[in-house]
């Protein structure tokens, strides 16, 4: 295993230094204005886009905010391709306002319309309210394809961390339900499990708390996230790494982290939708830590994961394809 790289290692001391404790540790209120806070003191300048748009579309819990990126001005009957981005935050945490740096970016250098979603959080909505609304998102993107001036044959679904799981289950739903047409997905650092995730070492190996996620920080999302764990932690929309298959999902493209607790779970799932004919990129980023692409102001990696993403998103829009697939 590489080391970690200088930028991750002054991270973790800057923020070993500064009392920084594991997730369960934390009173809801004071980390959802601490993940806030340190998106926008961690984020890279926000690049500039043609228009944002703060708007609210009927959702299955009441209106649901979104935010439209538009890349640039559009000619009369062009269509542009569209990511829908879930933002990450253990399903608690996060807002359109922790991950607007990371859509602006997206949203320019994929030249793609960019739909951020601001789902509802645990532990005031359980499961499946964020499930539900990212699916809803999804198919409003698709409905409202001619007043967006979106081509709804190429629209992608992307998130981070819990983000990027519920890209994948929006990508279940869609399956299931028929529709609607989903071009890919993009999971970056994804956690694929609310189990204990025992089978998968990373967990423990790398869940002491110094990388950012404590292994006990699974049981504590877990419990906000879910009303019946029990019963509901192996349910493949809460746990998608359990689902029976993944055929005919969407091209994936997974990015990891090498110090992540998750890695293992996503390897796993880059291996099975391999096994299942997707087609799939996996790119593992070695010597950082989960939220390594949100920090893009003081981890390279950031800003390389951000640009990888992007780029790969702007091939298969016009090719089809994904790069290395």
């Amino acid at each position: 295993m590489k080391p970690l790289d200088a930028q991750t290692r002054a991270l973790i001391d800057r923020l070993q230094a500064g009392g920084f404790r594991p997730a369960h540790q934390v009173p809801l209120e004071v980390s959802r204005l601490g993940l806030t806070a340190m998106a926008v003191q961690m984020a890279a300048p926000k690049v500039e886009v043609y228009a944002v748009e703060d708007r609210a579309i009927a959702g299955p819990g009441g209106a649901l905010p979104i935010r439209v990126y538009q890349p640039r001005a559009m000619a009369d009957g062009e269509r542009l391709p569209a990511v829908v981005y879930f933002h990450g935050g253990g399903f608690y945490l996060g807002n359109l306002d922790t991950h607007d740096h990371v859509c602006r970016f997206l949203c320019h250098h994929a030249q793609a319309v960019v739909v951020a979603v601001d789902y509802r959080l645990a532990p005031e909505h359980k499961y499946p309210a964020a499930v539900e609304d990212c699916y809803a998102a999804v198919r409003w993107t698709a409905m409202s394809a001619d007043a967006l001036a979106i081509d709804r044959a190429r629209i992608a679904v992307a998130g981070d961390s819990a983000g990027g799981t519920l890209a994948v289950t929006t990508c279940l739903l869609a399956r299931e339900r028929g529709e609607p047409a989903i071009a890919c997905h993009v999971a970056v650092y994804p956690a694929l499990t609310v189990t204990d995730g025992e089978e998968f070492a990373s967990r423990r190996e790398l869940g002491s708390g110094e990388y950012f996620i404590s292994y006990d920080d699974f049981a504590f999302f877990r419990d906000l996230y879910l009303s019946d764990p029990a019963s509901q932690a192996r349910d493949p929309l809460v746990s998608p790494i359990y689902a029976g298959d993944y055929k005919g999902l969407p091209p994936a493209l997974v990015l990891t982290a090498g110090y992540d607790p998750c890695h293992d779970e996503a390897v796993r799932y880059v291996e099975r939708l391999q096994a299942d004919g997707v087609a799939v990129v996996h790119v593992c980023f070695e010597t950082t830590i989960h939220p390594f692409f949100l920090f893009d102001g003081v981890l390279d990696a950031g800003r390389e994961g951000q640009q990888l993403v992007a780029d790969a998103l702007r091939q298969f829009f016009t090719t089809g394809r994904l790069p290395g697939a």
